[in-house]
């Protein structure tokens, strides 16, 4: 494949260096060298404005990106099964191109992300999920952006974008402060919206594999392996996040559920209660112990007559 000659002049886009060099940077800084310098010092306070600030940016800037994105193809004239990336200087390949290089920029303004993690001394959300994510991205869309700017696999970023949105704007209620809990139930719901938007990235770009479709493989196979990639790791994080912990808390349930209704457990509550009421004379002391007492014996009984 050829590079695109009408990025020639751009910033950073006439070699993929920089954005290897950034994206190490980046995963060392967050991995390594930033929680050793937060380990002996206490979580940043005053976060909350900026991180408000920074994920409401995020919702306008990547609803922009979307909106533009449709404008500039996806809406109207792209074909959702094959659309080849048109390299002239028509206007709006222009657009769809330029569209590409701020979603390309966005993938390093995410990078505050884990900044923010790592100023709140939060190291257990910096996980391979989260590491795959930021990491692998700005050297993947430079890749796109530079060979292929417009057309079939500016899909991947025309969804993303609208994902984005609306990860974003849950994140800007998570910073409002625990006021905002009880509009966060949807935490699940937006994992499983992730894992669509990969599932769906990876049949469509696959499509030019059984239809005809002037789409280069190379660019095929790789859309193809990260969109595979994050799945898993989706998947994983979602399995593990949700369908264990409901089986966990479950089981300890079951297991408290039990154990207030057995009769052994009654009987040793009364016998300390008796030693309760026996050593303590108020006369509150009395009563809870003789409440408790009771209270034992009804359970008792009415498991016996089951």
């Amino acid at each position: 494949m050829q590079p695109d000659i009408r990025q020639e002049s751009w910033i950073m886009m006439r070699s993929a260096v920089p954005h290897l060099i950034f994206s190490l940077l980046y995963v060392a800084g967050v991995t390594w060298w930033g929680p050793q310098y937060m380990s002996t010092r206490k979580p940043v306070s005053g976060l909350r404005p900026y991180m408000m600030a920074y994920n409401a940016f995020q919702v306008v800037f990547s609803a922009y990106m979307f909106i533009e994105g449709g404008l500039s193809g996806w809406f109207n004239t792209y074909s959702w099964l094959c659309q080849p990336c048109d390299y002239s200087n028509n206007l709006q390949a222009i657009r769809m191109m330029h569209i590409g290089f701020w979603y390309h920029f966005s993938k390093y303004i995410d990078f505050m992300d884990t900044v923010f993690f790592v100023l709140n001394k939060k190291n257990q959300h910096i996980s391979l999920l989260h590491m795959a994510h930021h990491g692998l991205m700005p050297i993947s869309t430079w890749y796109g952006i530079r060979y292929h700017p417009g057309g079939h696999n500016t899909f991947f970023g025309f969804l993303n974008a609208f994902v984005h949105t609306v990860m974003y704007l849950y994140y800007l209620l998570a910073a409002m402060g625990p006021n905002m809990r009880p509009f966060l139930w949807w935490k699940k719901y937006l994992t499983t919206l992730q894992m669509i938007q990969f599932t769906a990235v990876f049949i469509h770009a696959m499509i030019p594999t059984v239809k005809e479709c002037d789409v280069p493989p190379a660019l095929i196979g790789w859309v193809g392996s990260i969109a595979v990639l994050f799945t898993i790791l989706f998947a994983d994080f979602y399995i593990k996040e949700y369908k264990k912990k409901n089986i966990n808390n479950v089981k300890i349930k079951r297991d408290n559920d039990a154990s207030y209704s057995s009769p052994n457990n009654c009987a040793i509550d009364q016998k300390s209660m008796i030693t309760t009421t026996t050593t303590m004379s108020h006369d509150s002391h009395f009563t809870n112990g003789i409440t408790r007492r009771v209270t034992c014996a009804t359970v008792s009984n009415g498991m016996m007559a089951h």
